[in-house]
């Protein structure tokens, strides 16, 4: 139905005497024409006031009666969608409280340095490497160090960073991040994915999706690639 015969029609509706008004009244207050409620009595005033002379097809009836099945539809699935969405929500707020207490191993490049000593930093190599560079760098995204290591089989490996930046000087504790590249003897890259490991030991809620504290670290379910009992 076009802006203009909503309008004649909600003038007719809501008693008022003008298109006008009509108009006044949808913009102030935003009536829900997809309410079947309000439909229906679009549908039927148009029904009294059309032109006798030339009145409205049986089709355009059909296809008028058509696009109200299509709205409570949508308005149905939206509703199971949004009860789907809280139920999901619950299972995964479960599954994360389940979570404490259990040593994992997840997906992340970040981690905490205290200042003293030194930091493992953990990354597996899809196959064996000729060369590995890992970088080290601030949370600010300014690097900080980049350690050049020689060649290293496929599998878990670590590496040691002793708090230091590329001239010696000691760093301040804080966040930190950290990236590995690899290449085999001829050249190629070899994929290398950064990872963490620790004990479970809280959860946080952050916009509804909950977050696994490990350390001073946070990952989510999808960051979690194994799960080991707690000692």
């Amino acid at each position: 139905m076009a802006a203009t015969e909503l309008t004649n029609v909600g003038a007719n509706i809501y008693g008022l005497g003008s298109t006008s008004d009509a108009t006044n009244l949808y913009e102030s207050q935003q009536t829900d024409l997809t309410d079947p409620e309000v439909f229906i009595n679009l549908l039927i005033e148009e029904m009294k006031n059309q032109d006798p002379l030339d009145p409205m097809s049986n089709q355009e009836y059909v296809a008028q009666l058509a696009q109200l099945s299509l709205v409570e539809q949508t308005r149905t699935i939206n509703t199971n969608l949004e009860t789907l969405q809280l139920f999901q929500s619950s299972i995964n707020n479960a599954q994360s409280v389940s979570m404490i207490g259990k040593e994992v191993k997840a997906s992340g490049d970040s981690f905490y340095f205290d200042g003293d000593g030194t930091a493992t930093l953990k990354y597996q190599l899809d196959e064996d490497a000729a060369t590995v560079t890992i970088k080290v760098y601030k949370s600010d995204g300014t690097l900080q160090r980049t350690l050049q290591l020689g060649s290293q089989e496929s599998g878990e490996q670590t590496a040691e960073w002793d708090g230091a930046n590329n001239d010696g000087s000691p760093l301040d504790a804080g966040n930190y991040t950290f990236a590995v590249t690899a290449t085999d003897a001829e050249g190629n890259a070899v994929t290398a994915s950064t990872y963490l490991t620790g004990r479970v030991t809280g959860i946080v809620f952050k916009d509804g999706v909950p977050y696994m504290q490990i350390g001073s670290q946070e990952v989510t379910m999808g960051d979690i690639l194994e799960i080991f009992e707690g000692n």
